[in-house]
């Protein structure tokens, strides 16, 4: 891999992820996305929609939710599609590198957060001051400091680990190679465990049961599956809800008072004067 090519991937990986911190998390960083730019910055589209898509299967599950921090799928997504693409044993060799960069990148990224919890300091003494432009420096600073944490482990590997990876790949006898494409087949089923751990609900969780039912027994394609689960969804969210509140009741005019019969009603008293 050239100098330039590896630049421009560090790049694209380090831009991708400051785009969920500016523009609200438009999922750029994931890797059925970069791996298409990687394979075609290499010069191989196909095999980056491949590899991509696979390594978007393992890593369905992997979300910052909270504050938690996931795997880094960015670095992990870029740095396996390029050496999938470089040593041509396609998605084997994208998860031998893919797995292990992205738990690693998950250190470089907590390093940059622990640096911008020493900038939001600065930041609120320049909001205590009414210092606008000193708060969007110290904003703009945190960025750099992703984007360098993002860029950095990205293009040292690609530049300099290819070799080393690419060499390890080549000395694996062939038992390995193939528990290595049984563990490709297994991991996506790991990512959608992860992913129905976090989104269990009792309820609906039977439909899941009933997709992979009709995707493995009929002929319907991945599209036909999805406008059904989209039709079903849409009648289950039109339906109105079990527990919610019933109607008050109309309010009833209070009981008229019974008239007094005029027999029942008490004689006059009387009184005489003395």
């Amino acid at each position: 891999m050239s100098l330039a090519q590896a630049a421009l991937i560090a790049v694209v990986v380090a831009l991708a992820y400051l785009a969920r911190r500016i523009g609200g998390d438009p999922g750029l960083e994931r890797p059925i996305v970069l791996g298409p730019i990687v394979g075609l910055i290499l010069g191989d589209l196909q095999t980056g929609i491949i590899v991509g898509g696979s390594l978007e299967l393992v890593f369905i599950g992997a979300s910052p939710i909270g504050g938690s921090v996931p795997p880094n799928v960015a670095i992990g997504a870029a740095i396996g599609t390029a050496l999938a693409v470089g040593s041509g044993h396609g998605v084997q060799a994208a998860l031998v590198a893919a797995i292990p960069a992205a738990v690693v990148g998950t250190f470089f990224e907590l390093f940059a957060k622990t640096v911008c919890s020493f900038l939001v300091h600065r930041a609120d003494r320049a909001a205590a001051e009414a210092r606008g432009r000193s708060i969007m420096a110290v904003v703009w600073a945190g960025n750099a400091v992703h984007f360098l944490a993002y860029a950095i482990p990205t293009f040292l590997v690609l530049r300099f680990g290819e070799s080393a990876i690419q060499s390890l790949l080549s000395g694996l006898n062939e038992h390995v190679q193939a528990a290595l494409n049984t563990a490709a087949a297994l991991l996506p089923a790991v990512g959608f465990a992860i992913l129905l751990s976090v989104l269990y609900n009792k309820m609906l969780f039977p439909l899941f049961f009933v997709g992979f039912a009709v995707a493995a027994y009929t002929d319907f394609s991945v599209i036909g599956i999805a406008i059904l689960a989209t039709a079903l969804v849409a009648v289950i969210m039109r339906r109105p809800s079990s527990s919610a509140a019933a109607p008050p009741p109309a309010p009833t005019a209070p009981p008229a008072p019974a008239e007094k019969d005029a027999d029942s009603a008490p004689a006059p008293v009387t009184t005489r004067l003395v």
